[in-house]
């Protein structure tokens, strides 16, 4: 069971309506719908004196108050117990689907320079895909094992090879780099690179950035998702709590960013030109 927490506030009214109105008791409805075996329970809090009560939803909420699918403009109490969902899972493998598909339509993508930013080792399979489109990609990580055991599959398999280092410098040379998990630190890039990440960067990043994804909400669940929740958001929740891991082979539409958006095709574009610009010199 997946739990959604949704607030309504009506609109104020003025005279005896709003007087009427401030004196009426909050109200819980819950609905429960199912979609392709995810059943997804949705508690709605209407507030008729622009307060939350807590309290009169712990009962309908239970023991999924601490994973709850609810806007980021919720802010509950500290110690409360109440704690909104949130996993970089999902957003991960759409950044690297999105980049795969976009290597796959670049023309010049064997004179990419590909960095990726992955202290975690989050993204090893995306290094060997990424290897049918460019050539020795630029790794920066922590965890170098993981993309070790990589770096030998891919000499083995294929004879590519794989630069494995700790060096952030080195991605100023990159001309495409993917961050797999939500940057906190300002990566040292090129003004003309492309920089596909999770999530806002908390950290200004100098580079032209992109980190939310658009694709169409999956049949039957477009059915049962809140309002109020994106559909990148609400499909990270169905793929990490309701083990829909089939959702992890979309291809998003469009990324997007501070700096507008881009399809796969207008993104390959782009990389194009800057890349045969820096090839013909």
């Amino acid at each position: 069971m997946i739990t959604a927490f949704s607030v309504k506030i009506p609109e104020k009214e003025n005279g005896i309506k709003g007087l009427a109105r401030r004196l009426r008791r909050d109200k819980v409805d819950v609905t429960v719908k199912r979609a392709r075996g995810v059943n997804l329970r949705h508690v709605v809090y209407t507030s008729y004196s622009g307060q939350v009560r807590l309290e009169r939803t712990d009962k309908a909420i239970g023991e999924q108050r601490s994973q709850l699918l609810c806007s980021e403009k919720l802010i509950f109490p500290n110690h409360s117990g109440y704690k909104r969902f949130y996993s970089a899972s999902f957003s991960a493998r759409m950044c690297t689907n999105f980049a795969l598909m976009v290597l796959k339509e670049c023309t010049y993508a064997h004179e990419l320079r590909l960095g990726l930013f992955d202290p975690r080792a989050v993204a090893t399979d995306f290094a060997l895909k990424a290897l049918d489109y460019i050539n020795c990609p630029l790794i920066i990580t922590e965890n170098h094992e993981p993309y070790e055991l990589t770096r030998d599959r891919a000499l083995h398999e294929s004879g590519a090879a794989i630069t494995i280092t700790k060096n952030l410098s080195e991605l100023e040379q990159c001309d495409l780099i993917l961050a797999p998990t939500q940057l906190e630190v300002t990566l040292p890039l090129s003004r003309t690179a492309i920089l596909l990440t999770v999530g806002e960067p908390r950290c200004e990043q100098y580079a032209e950035c992109y980190y939310h994804y658009s694709f169409r909400t999956p049949n039957g669940f477009d059915e049962i998702k809140p309002k109020e929740l994106s559909t990148e958001y609400f499909c990270s929740a169905l793929y990490t709590l309701g083990a829909q891991y089939e959702l992890g082979s979309i291809v998003p539409l469009s990324c997007s960013g501070k700096a507008g958006s881009q399809t796969v095709k207008s993104l390959a574009n782009l990389l194009d030109i800057h890349t045969k610009k820096a090839y013909n010199k």
